[in-house]
């Protein structure tokens, strides 16, 4: 054989039993420096297998230790919309947060299609994942499914308690309802509000919110219109709002970017922000600063979210079925104070 084929040959794989060689130690001794039990190892030994296991460019088989575990290491993430800045960002820190604790993870964008949604379930299953964590594009009662039974399920975005599973949300009804408060305490009459789902549901929290924070003030609800959570749609709802014969005096968009469709809306209608409609947004994304003008927001607190999301899939019994976080009003320039 020439010495070019040679070099291009694929080296040996190390295993577990030439870095044993090497360190002086027994196969089982390196299987618990690296699966940290469940024996202990000195600190001397470890440190010895660890530089032996660098010389040889060891790395432990994950499909042999999950057969020999029953765990994977690797968390499933189904995002419902790769290119919601949110979304990015949420899955952003659940990322770092996996890496940090040891764990690989898979993302699948559905696109917020339930069929997609399905079927990346049934690959992640398949997998043998460890978790799933999931913002599905389903509705509350079309939760619990069959699946929930077969690996741990962690919600995110969602308030509800579902059974056999674990939900990690942003406080919505909070968030709703101070952000309502705040453009009230402006002076305006009403606040219409821009949403994602159907402005039927009157059961998701941030409806709720905005609805109690009228009625806290004795005054009548504004209307709602539905966005789905996008700039086109926050474009055409309020576009629609304005040629309604009743312009808006102020809106609360229930998301950053269906807020960023409402500003083109508003220019393009040469209505002036906040003088004569003030906006307050939600989620707080780095897009909200580079708005003109700047959005003031509700701002999500994205670590804290994917800190309680992951310790709900790795640590479940030390963690209640819900996890609500609070939401903070970052105060700029579009809501007229």
């Amino acid at each position: 054989m020439a010495a070019n084929d040679k070099n291009h040959q694929k080296r040996r794989r190390a295993t577990r039993t030439d870095v044993a060689k090497l360190a002086n130690v027994s196969t089982a001794v390196v299987s618990y420096v690296f699966n940290n039990g469940p024996r202990a190892v000195a600190p001397d030994t470890s440190k010895r297998v660890r530089e032996a296991a660098k010389l040889l460019n060891y790395h432990p088989n994950p499909t042999a230790r999950a057969l020999r575990t029953g765990y994977s290491k690797m968390l499933g993430v189904i995002v419902p919309d790769s290119s919601n800045p949110f979304s990015a960002g949420i899955y952003d820190e659940l990322q770092t947060v996996a890496m940090r604790r040891g764990y690989s993870v898979l993302f699948m964008n559905v696109r917020s299609d339930p069929e997609l949604e399905e079927q990346a379930i049934r690959q992640l299953l398949e997998r043998n994942v460890d978790a799933i964590f999931l913002s599905s594009s389903r509705s509350y009662t079309q939760l619990s499914m069959a699946h929930l039974e077969e690996s741990r399920f962690v919600f995110m975005d969602q308030p509800h308690r579902v059974t056999n599973a674990k939900s990690v949300s942003t406080d919505f009804f909070h968030s709703g309802l101070t952000s309502t408060q705040h453009l009230i305490e402006h002076r305006h009459c009403s606040v219409d509000m821009l949403f994602g789902g159907s402005p039927d549901d009157r059961g998701d929290a941030r409806i709720q919110g905005w609805y109690a924070a009228h009625q806290n003030a004795n005054l009548p609800a504004g209307r709602i219109r539905q966005a789905f959570f996008t700039r086109e749609g926050g474009y055409r709802a309020t576009l629609d709002l304005i040629d309604s014969g009743r312009p808006p005096q102020a809106i609360f968009a229930g998301s950053d970017l269906e807020a960023m469709g409402a500003l083109r809306a508003l220019h393009e209608r040469g209505l002036r922000i906040p003088e004569d409609v003030a906006i307050v947004s939600f989620d707080g994304t780095v897009d909200s600063l580079y708005t003109w003008p700047q959005l003031t927001t509700m701002q999500q607190d994205t670590q804290k979210i994917a800190a309680c999301a992951m310790n709900a899939a790795l640590d479940p019994d030390q963690v209640p079925d819900v996890q609500l976080i609070k939401a903070d009003l970052v105060i700029r320039h579009s809501c007229g104070c």
